[in-house]
């Protein structure tokens, strides 16, 4: 990984501008997005580490929600790594899974057994409750 340091402590600050403290919520930088979270992120999607590492080189030097402003009108590649690896990090840390109350992805092979299926199942119900949504195919 070539993030070093310095690029570290600036995603930190940019960080708490994307995903700040509230409502009990931890911010960004207190549960590690820049040091093991980020690690986390780039294993996963380690394409973003160039668009990103560019980003963070910069620095903020500025306000720091400008910055981000500014990122998001002039490298969009760069502010989606940002934003990627900022929220990839913070939902993936425990602690945070745990306040919002997501175990993760669990398996549950009595669910591939099922011959009908449950209609009152929670997690079917969850989709059902918000209704159709779609993106139309674009025309070739």
């Amino acid at each position: 990984m070539t993030i070093d340091p310095s690029q570290r402590s600036t995603l930190a600050a940019l960080a708490d501008v994307l995903v700040p403290a509230a409502e009990g919520m931890p911010a960004a930088s207190e549960v590690g997005v820049a040091e093991e979270g980020l690690d986390r992120a780039l294993r996963v999607r380690p394409d973003i580490e160039a668009d990103l590492s560019r980003v963070l080189k910069v620095g903020t030097g500025q306000d720091t929600a400008e910055h981000i402003k500014d990122l998001q009108r002039d490298d969009p590649a760069g502010f989606e790594a940002l934003a990627f690896a900022v929220t990839g990090a913070y939902y993936t840390d425990q602690r945070v899974r745990e306040l919002i109350g997501y175990p993760g992805q669990l398996y549950d092979p009595q669910r591939l057994q099922r011959e009908v299926i449950d209609a009152s199942d929670p997690m079917l119900q969850r989709v059902v409750g918000r209704g159709p949504i779609y993106r139309p195919t674009p025309s070739p």
